[in-house]
């Protein structure tokens, strides 16, 4: 069985070994780095937080036979406030022409910009390659179970989201669009500027020029990776593109991997979402598995829980005792319903 929840401090080693396990460029196995998340997460779920500061939600996916974490999703409520903006560069064109020449060009500039009243964003999705492709569908619940609670919760989330989708990487863990421009403009290699970008952000304002740079200067395979995604992101990507997000002609001025975002409400897995009342009996130990999978979510005695259930003809997820228990809900209790795309 298994069930996704908010992360909790004794998953600490689990949350580690996981990054390190993965190599994760934005997020690596910095055992510090890790904890402060983990607790700001608890803080965050308990509404126990400064005036203004935004919630960052950690969800864990939880193998209730081995007792671990084996996976990870992230949602923080707004990225971009006043002190700490949201970046980004934008992409445009410029068309050149030449009659004496008989020659024109079609320029891509990127200018980079930046708000203090920013969007929610999604990320931080990671799964130990052992739990892959099986029949629980476990990347898409763990990238869904964040849709799930913002459909439950919309006030504490912006009316846009977006997702900042890695680019490739070179074998090295060198970005050549940072070697290229970044690294020139900081004189940082690409995971001390990711790493300081966690505390403060100020250099970029600083450091970064504020005229648009034309990306017909880098070389070629530089111009080819900006608004790539990495191999490594293409599945997360398909999941987020079927519930409504699409590119926003943004890059992330790091890495330039693209950006997709779609407006809160309109996103499938929020807008489908449905409420109902657990049932006094529960469903047989094995029910019927022919019916559809969705995410069942409660907010029972152990707080938010989710797991992935089939649903009967009429619908209904088919709950069994045990995971009536994993869910801390009992008959009576209302149970969130969210299709699994």
């Amino acid at each position: 069985m298994l069930i996704y929840r908010p992360i909790e401090p004794d998953d600490l080693s689990d949350f580690v070994a996981l990054a390190n396990q993965l190599d994760s460029m934005n997020l690596p196995g910095d055992r510090d780095l890790l904890q402060s998340r983990i607790e700001r997460s608890v803080r965050s779920f308990a509404g126990d937080l400064a005036e203004g500061e935004p919630r960052l939600l950690v969800f864990a996916v939880e193998d209730c036979d081995t007792r671990r974490c084996v996976g990870t999703s992230m949602l923080l409520s707004k990225h971009g406030i006043p002190g700490h903006p949201y970046y980004w560069f934008e992409i445009s064109t410029e068309e050149r022409r030449s009659a004496e020449l008989d020659k024109r060009f079609v320029h891509t500039r990127l200018r980079l910009r930046s708000t203090e009243d920013g969007p929610t964003e999604i990320g931080g999705l990671m799964l130990d390659p052992a739990y892959r492709g099986q029949p629980e569908k476990c990347g898409k619940a763990l990238s869904i179970v964040r849709f799930a609670y913002m459909s439950i919760h919309p006030d504490q989330f912006e009316k846009q989201v977006i997702a900042e989708m890695l680019s490739p990487f070179e074998a090295s863990g060198e970005n050549l669009l940072w070697e290229a421009f970044g690294a020139r403009f900081t004189g940082l290699s690409y995971r001390e500027a990711d790493r300081l970008s966690v505390r403060d952000k100020q250099f970029i304002t600083d450091l970064f020029p504020r005229d648009p740079v034309y990306a017909t200067l880098f070389p070629q395979e530089v111009r080819e990776i900006i608004g790539k995604t990495s191999e490594s992101v293409q599945a997360a990507l398909r999941i987020l593109e079927r519930v409504g997000f699409r590119h926003l002609n943004q890059v992330d001025p790091f890495d330039g991997g693209p950006h997709y975002g779609a407006a809160r409400d309109t996103i499938t897995s929020v807008r489908e979402r449905r409420e109902l009342v657990l049932p006094g009996r529960a469903a047989p130990d094995d029910p019927d598995p022919q019916g559809p999978l969705a995410l069942v979510s409660a907010e029972g005695s152990l707080g938010f829980r989710s797991t992935v259930l089939h649903l009967n003809g009429e619908g209904a997820p088919l709950v069994p005792q045990r995971y009536r228990d994993a869910l801390g809900a009992k008959a009576g209790d209302r149970v969130y319903v969210t299709p699994l795309p």
